[in-house]
């Protein structure tokens, strides 16, 4: 990826900053800020001013400029109204913008670009971003225009191969602003035209401006998802016309991406982005009018720029550009002539240029008139030094060797030109006048060659137009060389080419003589000077190219093929000498626990605090054990199908099930059993009978009163009811209950229009009838629903069911009971959530309770056949009961077996434990238990349990335990819940290596997943692998290996596992979800549904379609059908579609959802053919169904958020979830809600509050109270402690009751639904918790928070609160949407986030609408853009493509994995599996490429640093850095800090009492050493500025000097192991592809030149640049520059696709913007202060961000701690201690109460 100094995240050399090459000084000096400006602007290597040359320029150089009036260019008009601005005004403006603009993009993060809209969207390139940022490339040299082109088609090359949908936008006014700099100017037109020419990337150079309407209307059309452009121009001019270019963008809801700071890896972009806001919409409109009239004048005074027909050089040569202009015409129209069949681009351009600089500079000399000789200059009496300008003749051999230079590049290949020698010479400044003049004259030609359209010009070497190095070089020839006498032959080739481009040169001077071709050098004025170089650091010295030979089995088998073309270093080189052996380090100790572990791994070692003779410890746990069983029935309560209960023989298969149908004959018994169960049946059948004859008066009754309430007690009925006749009767009784309830609202109501849900329950009732209860209809029950479906309209629906209906004589009366409504519309437009399912009706003997879906049950036949799978299936659609089914079956198998159940979060985690606990009992043999958990900072019975519930990274610890194999071949089934977060960015590549290392079956579950085929195919790849392996491998078999059990489980017969990976696919969810956007207007809320094809456009759906996901509800299929008619009235189909005429409709009593879903696709499909017939009609059609939108100032809809919950509250949709991505902002809203409700109780004087403040303290201080009496010690008297506890909680329980007594509209809280004792029991677990009573307070009236940095417990209780109904409204950040139980009636997303993508979207609109209690989930867009929530619903999901898999900490796992291992072969196999098949690698032969390159360098950084000796054995640190592999790269350089004895140089006790003890200058020390390596945490500019004077210990110290030294060794070592690895991979690379440009694949391979002496001596090959793009080389780059991290992206060769990305190298300084970033020192206010909240205050931490990160803090130093203890024998080590020390004040301050 280009880069720019600007964002390096190093620090810029300050040379380099100031380092401006003259070729491109520009012409204008009237204005002083374009000088200076492009002094910082213009970096290159030719800085031989000094910093005086620099600020104040000789009024000599400078260009005078004559300005003529001309018609100024046509702009937006600014407003008759408007006042005109003076200049003062508008600086004023411009400096508001600016300010606004730099702190938005001050607030901008790193994000990946192409993350989620890859496939749908697409954004804008701002063309002259574009050019800025790859002219400011560290590594360009100016006037280099092929490795330009490189630079550009590399940025572009790699957004196309990543699959980015972009364009690139040239704005035609900004053209005007390069005036001042003709060779950017030049730059611009050529890019433009390449781009146009030579590749297929799509460009707009229609639109003026930014604020003109063309580019209002193409915005609208295509909405970017966000515009990349840069935040800085060339000039200030320049800089505020991009500032009007983005908040134009931000005004428009459009993102900004800053293309000064993008990067790149193999998988992703990544860039600055900054999201808009209302306020930069406020601004633009506030100052729109100004802004228009700056532009205008920022325009007209370029345009006159441009439209100068005079300008001066040297202050008395005067240049007329329209001369120029209409000199270049007539020469182009003569060269047409003479090359009518067409040209090359590069022989026009260097024949028109230098005929007509040639001939105007001759006349410019003849015009002077103080000059006796053309060839002389007369001296300025002002001047500081006289500037002699070249004579003709010094100015013609210019333009002879220019010539030259281009035959040179037409004929030399770019083999031959990359090994052209480095000249450190440069220009003389006094030329530069004339160079800028041919600069000039070259941007004319081919803004002039654009538009001439009957001339074929090949446009294919445009790139390569110029090379200012090699004109550079062939003069220092001829000046330098040529007259010291060397002589050397041009050759023939050369010679002819060059002879034909000066001869063209001089036919179109006419009669103009400018000399013969040769001599090429006639004068002998000096055009070179020697550039002033500041000293260097001495160069790295290039080693011999090879690796260090290895001896690795592993190595052998996975990159043999690659190594066998490499070359090694032999035995005696100094590098392989040097290397030395280190203590080899056994890994016996578990990497995130502080107890050692065995190697036996003993089932029963972590069961035995249950029998430890602590009983503080004894009921802890069972505490704990009870408390899951709690948690799990508030998980399982509304769903009865997954309760188990073990102890019964395994369910039989159903017959299609396994394939074979045997008969059996019945036995009498059998018999006897079959009439007893019919008896039985008899007698539940009058039971239940009767039951209903006792209730059916009742609740026809109550149904007649109060429709719902009585419908409920009928339903209640009904699900209880085990006998389907008398379900019929009694629903037979609802139906007539609610046609009479119907009957009799419409005679007393007169009320338009009818309130039609009781007719919704009368049809409901119909549907049910007709369709599961159909054999007990007889004729009297069919005219009778005919009768009621007669009386409510639908006449047809009675004929079709019942032709005999009984005529009434009041007929002509009954229209007052009609709804006005066909059947069809009113069955979709109001019954749509009622529709009726194809369900099967066949049970399942597998499963009780419910009948399951039929690919529900291909679930079961994967599990029961001991296959994998991939289940991909909407939330709350069943998937995950073939987890726990799977569960069952093995605890059914034996007590050996385990399942392993992987969950993303810890979250979840204690969610599934809880269900487990609920769903499992089972005896089992003394030290084995059902359940075990393992996440990183707490476990328990890990490796004797059954089911283990744990986190990705902690079961990879396990796999990659070299002594813990024994465990790991008891696991028979792996479940790996979220599965799609194999596609995030942290992480991700813990769950590919878990997917790709066991072995055994395992289901793969996800609601999120867009490319599940290639999932499973890849997934099946690995499986075959295992296969291939186990088949080669004795006792393959991993159930051999099962520990003996008993005689009876020996006798089982344990299938052996499948390799067959299934897909199982279900895309329907079970409830619909409707989505409304909501407004504030006039203090009021507007809520308008958004129909979901709203959010599409024409343009979509020509490339994408219609997205597969966008799903109607049966009422939006309506209101589509309804809105196609009004837009098209004589549209052909509108009758076959009309609901009651739709085939699948017609004459139907009971429409079924796929009958709905039908009629859905057929609109869709007719919307499609629309847009094929008459596309402007599709667009009409999709704005018609565009709600109407307002915005207001987002201050304004935060403190209107409470209004916005109250109503909907009002509209009964509560429970809601309120989706907000800042942590602050979700505890922020949840205490705004319960201010809000307080302030309202106070109003309407319900209460006191201080009443209410002193009972929460009496109830919190009796909850307490309570809570230690339990801990008391037990030795009190029992009857004592007994009534004290009775006393305690009947004060705690008329405390509650009290607390309370809030009115209803005071509060969410639905105290129906828990009683008090449940109640106080849940909350009782927040006495625990820091800060309780906070939530306490929320909690009491319903109100929740949940967000990843809470402690678990809080998150329990608000989750339980939530699922029982007592919590009506939680805010929440994203990660409640994996997987966490908590489904609701309506999901709210209240603040945009550019983390608010297409796959969180789904994830959290899928807990709308809860399965058996909403008809309909909801969605409410409160506070999102309306261009953000089309991109949410039409995007489609990003697929699954991997991560880069591989660190050099995880290679060296896999190594001391493959040492140390127990099983050598299945450690192997493992470690090989990993290698060998990743997702990224899948079906992409160059990326397995780059995977291998990287394992090979990290076994060779390995080797050298010392951590495995030439066999790849682990030595010396290995185990520690290892243990710290979280932390690379600081795992490594914290080995070398201890190598090097720093920490014992800095660890030097006191001693007091005879023990040693470090002060608190060395401790805090330490925290700041360690806290640059393990806890960088940067603060935002605004967290820093706001801190910086208050409190010293908020930004991070930067390292001790000694430290900061031998991390910059380390460094050093990365970058000469580095470079010198890619020295030696380079011959592997495609040098035919290297020789072509990425995009264009424009070839400079040609053959080379060999009859020329010149070319020889010029381009010798004398510099190594066998690892450099050849591109590169143009720009003097070699070798040498590889071992520069900066320069490696860029300069690479292309083939050889390793980056830098993954090297184990810590960058002490980032910058952003030319600030340096600094680190949060929360780690070291944490030592001083020992207090979480000091860090919320002053840190700008969250509580729960603080905790966390404290938290892993203190885990490594306890990580640290026992891995120097086990590698140190002296217990009393100054470092060990220190380490001890530290890690107990941690530790002690964390956890203290």
């Amino acid at each position: 990826m280009a880069s720019a100094p600007a964002m390096s995240h190093e620090k810029p050399n300050s040379s380099d900053d100031i380092d401006s090459e003259s070729d491109i000084e520009s012409d204008g000096s009237t204005d002083s800020e374009t000088t200076g400006s492009i002094a910082s602007f213009d970096q290159s290597e030719e800085n031989y001013l000094s910093s005086e040359d620099d600020i104040e320029e000789p009024a000599s150089w400078q260009l005078q400029v004559k300005t003529k009036t001309m018609k100024p260019p046509k702009v937006k008009a600014i407003g008759a109204t408007s006042c005109y601005l003076g200049f003062t005004e508008c600086k004023k403006i411009l400096s508001k913008l600016s300010l606004l603009i730099s702190k938005t993009l001050s607030k901008a993060k790193m994000i990946s670009l192409l993350k989620d809209f890859v496939e749908s969207e697409f954004f804008l390139i701002d063309g002259d971003s574009l050019l800025i940022t790859c002219f400011l490339n560290v590594n360009l040299k100016k006037g280099q225009t092929l490795h330009f082109f490189y630079i550009v088609e590399q940025l572009l090359h790699d957004f196309i191969k990543k699959e980015a949908k972009f364009a690139v936008v040239f704005f035609k006014d900004a053209e005007n602003m390069y005036f001042d700099f003709p060779e950017l100017a030049a730059l611009r037109v050529m890019l433009i035209q390449h781009l146009k020419q030579n590749t297929e990337v799509n460009i707009y150079t229609e639109f003026s401006n930014c604020l003109s309407p063309e580019w209002e209307i193409f915005l609208k059309d295509c909405y970017p998802y966000f515009l990349i452009v840069s935040e800085t121009g060339i000039t200030p001019h320049q800089t505020d016309f991009l500032n009007i270019l983005i908040i134009h963008a931000l005004q428009k809801k459009i993102n900004i991406v800053q293309s000064l700071g993008l990067e790149s890896d193999v998988l992703r972009i990544y860039g600055y982005h900054a999201s808009s806001c209302y306020r930069h919409k406020e601004f633009f409109e506030m100052h729109e009018k100004n802004l228009q009239q700056i532009l205008h004048d920022y325009l007209l005074e370029h345009f006159r720029k441009s439209q100068k027909t005079e300008i001066f050089l040297y202050d008395h040569l005067k240049l007329n550009l329209g001369e120029m202009q209409k000199e270049i015409d007539g020469n182009l129209s003569l060269l047409q002539n003479l090359w009518p069949e067409g040209a090359d681009i590069r022989s026009i351009v260097c024949s028109v240029s230098c005929s007509v600089t040639l001939k105007l500079y001759k006349k410019m000399l003849q015009d002077v008139p103080d000059c006796e000789d053309l060839n002389t200059c007369t001296e300025i009496p002002d001047a500081q030094e006289v500037i002699k300008a070249p004579t003709l003749n010094e100015a013609a051999d210019l333009c002879r060797m220019h010539c030259l230079s281009i035959a040179f590049l037409q004929h030399l290949p770019l083999l031959q030109r990359a090994k052209s020698r480095i000249i450190t010479s440069i220009w003389d400044r006094t030329l530069q006048p004339f160079l800028r003049m041919l600069k000039r004259c070259e941007f004319f030609i081919l803004k002039q060659l654009t538009s001439r359209s009957n001339w074929n010009v090949n446009f294919t070497n445009l790139p390569d137009l110029t090379d200012n190095i090699l004109w550079k070089n062939i003069a220092y020839y001829y000046e330098i060389e040529y007259c010291r006498g060397l002589n050397l032959e041009l050759g023939d080739t050369l010679k002819h080419e060059y002879h034909k481009l000066w001869n063209t040169v001089l036919t179109l001077a006419g009669e103009d003589d400018f000399g013969e071709s040769m001599p090429v050098r006639t004068t002998s004025r000096p055009f070179l000077t020697e550039k002033n170089t500041s000293p260097q650091e001495s160069s790295q010295e290039i080693h011999k190219s090879g690796l260090i030979p290895l001896k690795s089995e592993i190595m052998e088998d996975y990159a043999g093929d690659i190594l066998s073309e490499l070359s090694f270093l032999s035995s005696g080189d100094p590098a392989v000498m040097s290397l030395y052996k280190k203590k080899e380090f056994d890994e016996l100790i578990h990497w995130h626990s502080s107890r050692p572990l065995s190697n036996d791994f003993e089932r029963t070692m972590d069961s035995s605090a249950v029998k430890s003779n602590d009983a503080k410890e004894r009921r802890k746990v069972q505490k704990l054990h009870h408390f899951y069983h709690f948690f799990g029935k508030s998980l399982i309560s509304r769903n009865r199908a997954v309760q188990i209960v073990i102890g019964r023989p395994l369910p039989p298969l159903p017959a299609n099930s396994s394939g074979h149908k045997r008969r059996q004959q019945k036995m009498n018994a059998e018999k006897f059993t079959e009439e007893n169960q019919k008896k039985q049946l008899a007698k539940l059948k009058k039971r239940e009978e009767k039951r209903w004859n006792n209730l059916s008066l009742s609740i026809d009754k109550e149904i007649k009163v109060n429709l719902n309430s009585g419908l409920r007690r009928l339903e209640d009925f009904l699900q209880a009811c085990p006998v389907k006749s008398v379900k019929f009767i009694a629903e037979m009784v609802g139906l007539e209950a609610c046609f009479k309830v119907w009957l009799k609202y419409c005679l007393e109501s007169e009320a338009e229009p009818k309130d039609l849900s009781i007719v919704i329950q009368l049809m409901k009732r119909i549907h049910i009838i007709h369709e599961k209860y159909s054999e007990f209809l007889e004729n009297t029950h069919r005219q009778k629903l005919a009768k009621y479906l007669k009386y409510i309209g639908f006449d047809n629906l009675a004929h079709s069911l019942c032709s005999q209906v009984k005529k009434s004589d009041i007929e002509k009366e009954i229209s007052k009971y009609s709804v006005h409504m066909g059947a069809a519309r009113f069955q979709l437009t109001h019954m749509g959530p009622h529709l009726l399912r194809e369900e099967r009706s066949d049970p399942d003997p597998r499963v009780q309770n419910f009948i399951p879906d039929t690919w529900q049950r291909e679930l079961l036949d994967v599990v029961d056949n001991n296959e994998s799978a991939v289940i991909v299936a909407p939330t709350s659609s069943g998937k995950t009961y073939a987890s726990y089914y799977c569960m069952e079956k093995i605890l059914r198998e034996s007590d050996e077996g385990v399942v392993v159940y992987v969950a993303p979060t810890k979250a979840l985690v204690n969610q599934v434990v809880a269900t487990v606990y609920s769903l499992f009992k089972k005896s089992l043999p003394e030290g084995l238990v059902v359940c075990g958990v393992f996440t990183r900072d707490y476990r328990h019975d890990t490796l004797n349990c059954q089911i283990l519930v744990t986190v990705p990274q902690c079961l990879e610890i396990l796999l990659l335990a070299p002594h813990n194999q024994k465990w790991v071949k008891r696991i028979r089934y792996v479940i790996f819940d979220e599965v799609h977060c194999l596609g995030g960015e942290i992480g991700a590549e813990v769950w590919e290596h878990l997917l790709v290392m066991i072995r055994c079956p395992f289901l793969a579950l996800s609601a999120t997943i867009s490319n599940p085929e290639h999932l499973t195919e890849w997934l099946a790849s690995i499986k075959s692998y295992w296969q291939q392996v186990e088949s080669t491998m004795e006792n393959s078999d991993p159930c051999q290996n099962v520990l003996k059990g008993s005689k009876e489980q020996q006798r089982k017969r344990i299938e052996k596992p499948s390799y067959r990976v299934r897909l199982v696919l279900h895309k329907e969810r079970y409830n619909d979800i409707e989505k409304y956007v909501c407004f504030l207007k006039d203090n009021d809320f507007i809520m308008e549904h958004y129909h979901p094809c709203a959010a599409l456009t024409v343009n979509h759906i020509k490339k994408y379609g219609i997205p597969s996901d966008l799903a109607l509800s049966p009422r939006e299929s309506i209101l589509l059908y309804d809105a196609m008619v009004h837009i098209w009235p004589e549209w052909s189909r509108m009758q076959e579609l009309e609901p009651e005429e739709f085939s699948y409709f017609k004459n139907k009593v009971v429409i079924m959802r796929p009958d709905a879903k039908k009629y859905e696709e057929e609109l869709k499909k007719e919307m499609l053919h629309w847009i094929e017939q008459d596309p402007d009609k599709v667009n009409y059609l999709l704005m018609y169904l565009k709600p109407q939108t307002f915005d207001s100032e987002e201050a304004e809809k935060e403190r209107m958020f409470p209004c916005f919950v109250e109503k909907l509250k009002e509209m009964n949709r509560l429970p809601a979830i309120f989706f907000i991505y800042n942590i602050h902002s979700v505890e922020y809203s949840a205490s705004q809600l319960h201010t809000n409700l307080v302030n309202k109780q106070n109003t309407q004087n319900y209460s006191n509050p201080e009443r209410e403040n002193k009972l929460i303290k009496k109830l919190w201080k009796a909850m307490k109270t309570q809570k230690k009496i339990h801990m008391a010690d037990s030795k009190s008297d029992s009857t004592d402690r007994i009534q004290r506890m009775t006393s305690l909680e009947a004060e705690i329980e008329q405390n509650i009751e009290k607390y309370y007594k809030v009115p209803a509209d005071c509060t969410y809280a639905g105290h129906q639904t828990v009683d008090y004792k449940t109640l106080r029991k849940i909350l009782s677990r927040l006495c625990e918790t820091r800060q309780g009573y906070k939530l306490f307070k929320l909690l009491h009236r319903g109100i929740g928070y949940h967000h990843g940095a809470m402690e678990y417990k809080k998150r329990q209780v608000v989750e339980m609160l939530f699922r029982l109904g007592h919590v009506q409204v939680v805010a929440a950040t994203s990660t409640l949407a994996l997987g966490i139980n908590m489904p609701c009636k309506t999901v709210v997303f209240t603040a945009d986030s550019v983390f608010l993508d297409a796959l969180n979207f789904r994830q959290m609109s899928g807990r709308a609408g809860r399965r058996g209690e909403d008809n309909i989930g909801n969605v409410f867009f409160y506070n999102i853009p309306l261009p953000k929530i089309q991109r949410l619903l039409k995007s489609n999901m990003p697929e699954l493509k991997g991560q880069f898999p591989l660190k050099v900490s995880l290679i060296l796992r896999l190594m001391i994995l493959v040492a140390k291992a127990d099983d050598k072969e299945d450690g192997k196999a493992k470690a090989l599996s990993v290698l060998q098949h990743s997702l990224m690698s899948f079906k992409q032969p160059k990326m397995k490429s780059i995977l291998k390159f990287y394992f090979i360098y990290s076994l060779q950084f390995l080797v050298t640093e010392g951590y495995l000796n030439q066999e790849c054995i682990p030595i010396g640190y290995s185990g520690l850095v290892s243990h710290l592999h979280y932390h690379e790269p600081a795992n490594f350089i914290f080995v070398s800090l201890l190598v090097k004895g720093l920490f014992h140089k800095l660890c030097i006790p006191t001693n007091k009492n005879g023990q040693k003890k470090f002060s608190k200058a060395v401790m805090e020390t330490l925290v700041v050493v360690l806290a640059n390596l393990f806890g960088r945490r940067y603060l935002s500019p605004s967290e820093e500025l706001k801190k910086r004077s208050s409190y010293s210990t908020v930004i991070l110290d930067d390292l001790p000097e000694d430290f900061t030294m031998v991390v910059e060794e380390h460094n050093n070592r990365i970058k000469k192991h580095f470079g010198s690895f890619l020295l030696t991979i380079s011959k592997l690379a495609d040098m035919k592809k290297e020789y072509q440009l990425p995009l264009s694949k424009i070839d400079f391979l040609g053959k080379e030149c060999e009859d020329s002496e010149l070319v020889s001596h010029l381009m010798p090959g004398a510099e190594s640049r066998t690892a450099i793009s050849p591109f590169a080389c143009l720009s003097n780059i070699t070798d040498q520059d590889l071992f520069d991290i900066n320069v490696i992206n860029d300069a690479r060769l292309q083939t050889i696709n390793v980056s830098t990305n993954n090297l184990p190298f810590l960058c002490l300084n980032k910058y952003k913007n030319g600030r340096k970033c600094q680190l949060n020192s929360y780690a070291l206010n944490f030592y001083k202060k020992g207090s979480l909240s000091a860090l919320t205050r002053e840190n700008g931490l969250n509580i729960g961000d603080a905790f966390t990160l404290i938290r892993d803090f203190t885990l490594v130093i306890q990580s640290i701690r026992i891995s120097l203890s086990e590698l140190c024998d002296d217990e009393n080590d100054n470092v060990v201690l220190a380490f001890k020390q530290l890690n107990e004040t941690f530790k002690k301050n964390l956890w203290k109460k």
